[in-house]
C-alpha cells in the first residue's frame, strides 16, 4: 500500500494522459516520491510537461506541438484532442489513502459541489480534474479548458468520462499547483529571473514600512558617497549630462546609484557566496554548473517550507507538488547519492526524472515507473512487489540489484551470468561481435554471484526488459538455476530460447577446453602469470596431490596430469586458481585469431547471435562487408 506525507491531508494519486506528444495513452500512479526511469525520449519529460499543462504554477502555452502525431501522418488531424486527468484522494494522518475528505475542511471548501465526486461503486469521495487541449473551429486556434470530472472510470474507458459543465477555477488549483524544475536550472540565472523561486521569496524581505524607510535613507547616502569619493563616477556623471540637451529642456539631471536605493531592487543585484573547507569565497557565478543547481534545488526547498508556513498560518492548506527533470546533472556520483536525501527532504509530492543509476538506486522499488517506447508510442510499467515469491526477496532485488547494480534500470538489455570469468571476458568478446561496446549498446553485463538469479530475472520482467543468460552445465549449479526459473514462474532452461547452458555438464572453463582453445588458455596463463611455462610448472608442482576431501570426509581423488588428456586437466584446474587474472588475457588471445570461425567459443557466438537478432545488430563483420 501506498503512503503519502499526511501534512497537506491530500494527494495526486494517478495521472492519465492521452495524446500528448509519444504519450498516446499511459496511466501512472503517484507516490510522494516517484522516480521515472528509461531511455532518452522514451517521455519521462512530456510527463513532467502534460502534469504542469494540468495543473503547473505559472503559464504553460500548449500548440499543436504537442499534440501526438502518429507514425506515418504528415500532419496532427483537427479532431485529435489532449487530455489530461488527475486524480485527488483525501491522506489520513497514518499517511494512508482514506475514503472521504475531513467535513469542513479547507479542501471541501476550495472543491465543494462539483468537485469532490463519489465512487458509485466503493463509495469513497476524491477529486478528478480533466485538462484538454483542442482545436476550437470558431477561434482558429487551439484552446484549453479545465473541468472536474463527474466519475473515475476504469482505464480501458477513461477518455470517455463525462465531465461538469463549469471550468475549474484558477483559485480552485493555485493550492495544488506543480512547481516544475527542468535540467537547465542555475541560481545565478534565478537571480535575475522574473518569477524565479529565489526571486518569489526576496521580492518581498518581510520588513515593516518604518524599516523601509529607514533602510532606503541609509542606501541614499552610501549612493551619495560612494559617487562623490569616485573621480570615475564624476566623470561620467559629467558627461551624462548632454543627455539633457537631446532628449529634453526639463530633464531633472543624471543621478548615478551604484547601489540600489529601493530595497525591492536590491533582489536583483544580490550574489551568494560558497567556500569549500580551507578555500577563498566565491560567488556562485564563479562555481560550477554542479554547485549552481544544487543551490537552485536548495532554494525551492526553501520556497516550499515558506510557501506552506504562510499557507497554514491564515488557516489556509497548500499541497506541494514538484516536478524535478534530471536533478542529477552536472553532479559527481557521490553527490547525486547524497541528492537523494535532499530531495526526500522537501515536503510534498516529487516526480523525479532520472538517468542516473546512483541516484535511481537509492529509490524503493515502489517508487520507480519505467518509461519505454513500444512502435512510438511510450508504455508505463510499475513494479508490483506483492508479486515477489518470498518476503525476503524484496530486500534482495533491493540491495542486490537496485543499491549495486542501479544501471540496470536503465538497459536496452540484460545478459545474466555466474562469475568473474564471464564479467571480465563477455565484453570483450560481444565488442569483438558487434564492433562496439556494451555500454554503447545499452546493454548490461551482470554477474550474480553464484545461481542468485531470480531477483536479477524478476526485476527485468517486471520491467519488461529483454534479459538473457548463459549457465554452467555442471550438476549443482543447472538444478539451482531450474530452480529459481520455477521461482519466477518461467519454462525451465531447455525450452527457453533466452538462456544458453553449456553442454555436456561443461564449466566455462572446460567448455574452452573442450573447444580445442588449449593453446590460447597457454598462451593467456603465461600472459597472466609473467612465466613462459606456467602450464608445465603448474603440472610439476600439484601431480599427485590430493583435491581435498568432500563434506562427508571422503576423499575427493587425487590430481592425475601425466596420463591421458592430463594436460586439460591440468589446465582446466590452473584456470580455477587464476580466474580474476586470466579472463581477459584468454579473451584478447581468442578474439585475435585469424581464423573468423574460431573467434568466438561456440556457446559464445550462439548467445550473441540470439541477442544480436532480437535486436537488429549487426556483427562486426556485416558492418564492414
Amino acid at each position: 500500500m501506498t503512503n503519502y506525507s499526511s501534512q497537506s491531508e491530500i494527494a495526486i494519486t494517478n495521472v492519465r494522459v492521452s495524446n500528448f506528444r509519444s504519450l498516446a495513452n499511459i496511466e501512472v500512479e503517484l507516490g510522494d516520491l516517484t522516480v521515472l526511469i528509461g531511455a532518452n525520449n522514451a517521455g519521462k519529460t512530456s510527463f513532467l510537461d502534460a502534469i504542469f499543462a494540468a495543473i503547473g504554477s505559472g503559464r504553460k502555452l500548449l500548440s499543436q506541438d504537442d499534440v501526438r502525431l502518429a507514425q506515418g501522418e504528415a500532419f496532427v488531424p483537427k479532431e485529435r484532442k489532449v487530455t489530461i486527468d488527475i486524480c485527488i484522494r483525501p491522506i489520513g494522518a497514518d499517511g494512508a489513502v482514506t475514503e472521504r475528505f475531513s467535513e469542513g475542511s479547507f479542501w471541501t471548501s476550495l472543491w465543494g459541489g462539483t468537485g469532490i465526486a463519489l465512487d458509485p461503486i466503493e463509495f469513497y469521495e476524491f477529486t478528478p480534474i480533466r485538462t484538454t487541449l483542442s482545436w476550437s473551429g470558431s477561434k482558429g486556434e487551439y484552446v484549453i479548458e479545465r473541468k472536474f470530472l463527474k466519475e473515475w472510470r476504469d482505464f480501458q474507458s477513461w477518455i470517455d468520462t463525462p465531465v461538469q459543465s463549469t471550468q475549474v477555477r484558477a483559485s480552485q488549483i493555485e493550492p495544488i499547483a506543480l512547481h516544475f524544475i527542468d535540467a537547465k536550472r542555475d541560481l545565478d540565472d534565478d537571480f535575475r529571473k522574473q518569477g524565479s523561486f529565489w526571486r518569489r521569496l526576496t521580492d518581498d524581505l518581510g520588513l515593516s514600512e518604518s524599516d523601509v524607510a529607514e533602510l532606503e535613507t541609509a542606501l541614499s547616502g552610501i549612493n551619495q558617497t560612494i559617487v562623490e569619493k569616485s573621480e570615475i563616477l564624476q566623470h561620467l556623471k559629467i558627461n551624462l549630462v548632454d543627455l539633457q540637451k537631446v532628449v529634453s529642456a526639463d530633464s531633472a539631471g543624471i543621478d548615478i546609484a551604484p547601489v540600489a536605493r529601493k530595497l525591492r531592487d536590491l533582489s536583483r543585484g544580490v550574489d551568494v557566496s560558497f567556500s569549500t573547507s580551507g578555500a577563498q569565497s566565491f560567488p556562485l557565478a564563479r562555481h560550477g554548473m554542479g554547485t549552481r543547481s544544487l543551490a537552485s534545488l536548495l532554494v525551492f526547498r526553501a520556497f516550499v517550507s515558506w510557501r506552506h508556513a504562510r499557507a497554514t498560518s491564515g488557516g489556509d492548506k497548500v499541497h506541494s507538488v514538484l516536478a524535478l527533470e534530471e536533478p542529477e546533472s552536472h553532479l559527481h556520483p557521490q553527490a547525486q547519492r547524497s541528492l537523494f536525501g535532499h530531495i526526500k527532504a522537501i515536503s510534498g509530492q516529487r516526480v523525479v526524472s532520472t538517468h542516473s543509476p546512483y541516484f535511481a538506486g537509492q529509490a524503493q522499488l515502489e517508487d520507480l515507473r519505467l518509461f519505454i517506447k513500444h512502435g512510438g508510442d511510450t508504455k508505463v510499467s510499475k513494479l508490483d512487489v506483492s508479486k515477489l515469491f518470498k518476503l525476503d526477496d524484496k530486500r534482495k532485488v533491493q540491495e542486490s540489484v537496485i543499491e549495486s547494480r542501479g544501471d540496470i534500470l536503465f538497459a536496452r538489455a540484460l545478459v545474466l551470468f555466474e562469475g568473474q570469468t564471464e564479467e571480465q571476458a563477455l565484453p570483450i568478446w560481444a565488442q569483438a561481435y558487434w564492433g562496439a561496446s556494451i555500454h554503447e549498446l545499452g546493454f548490461s553485463f551482470a554477474r550474480v554471484n553464484g545461481t542468485n538469479y531470480y531477483p536479477f530475472i524478476w526485476l527485468a520482467n517486471s520491467l519488461h526488459i529483454p534479459w538473457y543468460l548463459i549457465a554452467d552445465g555442471e550438476a549443482q549449479p543447472l538444478k539451482n538455476l531450474e530452480d529459481e526459473l520455477r521461482r519466477a514462474n518461467l519454462p525451465d532452461s531447455t525450452t527457453s530460447p533466452n538462456i544458453i547452458v553449456l553442454p555436456n555438464g561443461n564449466n566455462f572453463e572446460t567448455q574452452l577446453i573442450e573447444e580445442g582453445y588449449l593453446a590460447e588458455i597457454e598462451a593467456a596463463l603465461n600472459a597472466a602469470s609473467g612465466n613462459d611455462a606456467f602450464l608445465d610448472g603448474f603440472i610439476e608442482k600439484n601431480h599427485g596431490l590430493s583435491y581435498g576431501k568432500l563434506k562427508d570426509g571422503t576423499d575427493k581423488g587425487l590430481r592425475d596430469y601425466k596420463s591421458e588428456g592430463g594436460r586439460e586437466r591440468a589446465a582446466s584446474d590452473a584456470m580455477k586458481t587464476q580466474k580474476t587474472k586470466l579472463a581477459k588475457p584468454l579473451a584478447h588471445q581468442i578474439v585475435g585469431l585469424t581464423d573468423p570461425s574460431r573467434r568466438f567459443p561456440s556457446t559464445i557466438g550462439n548467445l550473441f547471435k540470439i541477442i544480436g537478432a532480437a535486436h537488429g545488430l549487426p556483427t562486426a563483420e556485416d558492418v564492414k562487408l
